[in-house]
């Protein structure tokens, strides 16, 4: 994935990722921000920041790449060795993360996300950026996939499953945008010329663009039932998920049941030494 996403298309998709999240993280000073992956792109510059982590691994070490990413602005950028599922760091640590196709490429979705909201204190803010399986890219997945061309080998999800995931969590959602909607060209040239069709995704087909920006804001206490589920607003581009069906799955029995009570119930990923 780090090959592909050096290619041009791969190099304009991470540069609109990286505007999406600078527009929409919610304005503020952030004494401490993560960012989990993707070290040779920069997701948390121009965020008011104290503290700055990012968490690589090994590979990219082996790569040369121990200074990419930084910046001459703003604070230095402290890098970390480790795993989504679990990182060095105690609960309630840091004000913002970022995920940057973090959950696309991990063996362990949950985990992370669980991993991330013990580390992030209340009120803070989690960035998710992902491939979108309601769209085009998603459409050619099962073909791209057989051949082993990335990045479809990576775990497309639906945008209404992560809302859900962060809904049962106790997240609220403070921003969200969809990319991306003409087809994976590598051409420049051909990617100008069909920019009409980002446009008119953005307008008629909101829900469908490759690429998903999500923020969401932690609250105080996570939910707990019926009552305290938190109908999510919805924005452009960004499908509203039921919030009260998801939170009612915690005490319904079935596979539905199972799958909410995994965030709730699983033990948390051993911390590294």
């Amino acid at each position: 994935m780090r090959d592909w996403f050096d290619t041009p298309l791969g190099r304009s998709l991470l540069e609109q990722e990286q505007r999406q999240c600078r527009a929409l993280v919610p304005s503020g000073y952030y004494p401490s921000s993560l960012q989990v992956g993707r070290a040779a792109v920069d997701f948390l510059g121009g965020i008011e920041s104290g503290r700055r982590f990012v968490v690589v691994d090994q590979e990219f070490i082996r790569a040369g790449g121990g200074d990419a990413g930084a910046t001459a602005a703003g604070p230095p950028v402290h890098r970390v060795v480790a795993k989504g599922a679990a990182l060095p760091f105690a609960e309630k640590t840091h004000n913002l993360i970022v995920l940057p196709h973090t959950l696309d490429f991990c063996e362990d979705a949950h985990a992370v996300l669980r991993e991330v909201n013990q580390i992030l204190v209340p009120q803070g803010c989690l960035v998710i950026t992902g491939f979108n399986r309601l769209s085009l890219w998603g459409a050619l997945r099962p073909v791209m996939r057989a051949l082993a061309r990335p990045p479809w080998t990576g775990r497309f999800r639906r945008v209404g499953r992560v809302q859900d995931w962060l809904s049962l969590l106790g997240f609220d959602l403070a921003g969200a945008a969809m990319l991306a909607y003409q087809p994976p060209l590598q051409s420049e040239k051909w990617r100008r010329k069909l920019n009409f069709i980002d446009a008119a995704g953005a307008r008629w087909w909101p829900g469908l663009g490759a690429v998903y920006v999500i923020v969401g804001r932690k609250q105080e206490t996570a939910l707990t039932g019926r009552g305290a589920a938190r109908r999510w607003r919805l924005l452009p581009g960004v499908a509203q998920p039921a919030a009260h069906r998801s939170a009612a799955a915690l005490s319904e029995p079935g596979r539905a049941g199972r799958r909410a009570r995994s965030f709730c119930q699983s033990p948390p990923p051993p911390r590294l030494s």
